[in-house]
């Protein structure tokens, strides 16, 4: 390899690697804020803090809890 081919060689893969060190160093400013949501019914649909479940999924994967008994006046 002559002497030209081998500065070639250098000068491009430096800049593939300052060009590479430039695409991560910018990634956190394309990053989009963290959205917070709290864990409940939204709508039709429950977050558990990992996903949302349809309704009738839920229903099946979770015990129901029976409601309350009626209030009784005496």
């Amino acid at each position: 390899m002559n002497k030209t081919k081998k500065s070639l060689l250098i000068a491009s893969l430096a800049a593939a690697l300052g060009m590479g060190l430039a695409n991560v160093a910018s990634a956190d400013m394309h990053r989009p804020a963290p959205h917070h949501v709290n864990v409940g019914w939204h709508g039709d649909r429950y977050w558990d803090g990992h996903r949302y479940w349809q309704r009738s999924e839920w229903e099946r994967h979770h015990h129901r809890v029976a409601p309350p008994p009626p209030h009784r006046y005496y």
